[in-house]
């Protein structure tokens, strides 16, 4: 087996304002490997991450070093090939399906590139759409929503559907 490794991407935490928060996500020499047959690509090699809980971060690097493949594991979606991922004090490697997804949709947003919104729903629906899987009530949910979509100016869309918005403004 031949070895074709790629440039692992960095993250980029941005300053800790509060030295006591607690590490939300913990990488440990964090190895995502895809055996092809011939060729094994280490998509993600011996990444040492810590997220402070409350941080946003960046994940750079070029095309081809491993960033879709470390979303896909900081967001429970897949698993590393070696090393650990601890997200909110938990094992990742030892929890059901079930328990990640529970995790996940308590501690990981995703902003995708392609917005993934129902064209049939407002936008204050596809807000919604998460907390109803969650179980959130009917009202508090709506309350959610609505507030965050005043949060990112979008109030007076919030019954509008995607196809009446901007790029700019679905992506919110």
């Amino acid at each position: 087996m031949t070895d074709a490794t790629s440039t692992t991407p960095s993250a980029i935490v941005s300053t800790i304002d509060d030295p006591s928060a607690s590490i939300t996500v913990k990488l440990r020499d964090l190895h995502k490997i895809y055996d092809s047959g011939a060729n094994a690509v280490h998509a993600v090699q011996g990444l040492n991450v810590d997220i402070p809980e409350g941080q946003y971060i960046s994940i750079m690097g070029a095309s081809g070093s491993g960033k879709s493949t470390l979303l896909n594991v900081l967001g429970a979606l897949d698993v590393p090939t070696r090393g650990t991922y601890h997200l909110a004090n938990q094992l990742t490697s030892k929890l059901s399906r079930d328990e990640l997804a529970a995790l996940r949709n308590e501690y990981i947003g995703f902003i995708f590139q392609n917005f993934n919104l129902l064209t049939r729903s407002t936008a204050v629906e596809n807000v919604e759409l998460p907390m109803v899987y969650a179980g959130v009530p009917t009202r508090k949910r709506r309350d959610a929503a609505l507030a965050a979509l005043d949060k990112v100016g979008l109030a007076d869309r919030a019954n509008h559907l995607p196809s009446e918005m901007s790029g700019g403004q679905q992506q919110r």
